[in-house]
């Protein structure tokens, strides 16, 4: 009984490290999006920052983005209340291997060899940490 409810959590945690990693991956590419549609912030006259702002509010790929932010957000919070931080903080490096790819493949990006190797490195050190 106890080996089947250990397994049941495990399980559970897993879900919500995937649901984590997946929604800030998503957060990253959606707002990075939006901020390019959007442009940059004009900080020369008060009323370019008024429109700016309700361009924020009215974009859908930064709506989008917040949306994932507060599911990632909501489900950090769970994996806190059921792992250890320093082992929680381990699996939320993966994010550093799974934005740099996703931006590959939604945003056109490109990844020169060091970045690989720095995402090589960060995979092998959270493998390390973690084990």
């Amino acid at each position: 009984m106890f080996q089947k409810l250990k397994m049941k959590e495990n399980l559970e945690v897993f879900f919500l490290f995937v649901l984590f990693i997946l929604c800030d991956t998503a957060t990253q590419i959606f707002l990075k999006k939006g901020a390019t549609n959007i442009g940059e912030i004009p900080l020369d006259q008060a009323n370019h920052v008024l429109v700016y702002v309700l361009n924020i509010l009215t974009n859908v790929n930064i709506m989008i983005g917040i949306m994932f932010v507060l599911i990632a957000f909501f489900s950090w919070l769970a994996i806190l209340s059921k792992v250890d931080l320093s082992k929680a903080q381990l699996m939320n490096s993966l994010v550093y291997v799974t934005v740099p790819l996703a931006s590959i493949f939604f945003l056109g990006e490109t990844i020169q060899t060091i970045q690989m190797f720095g995402i090589l490195l960060i995979s092998l050190g959270a493998l390390i940490a973690s084990a």
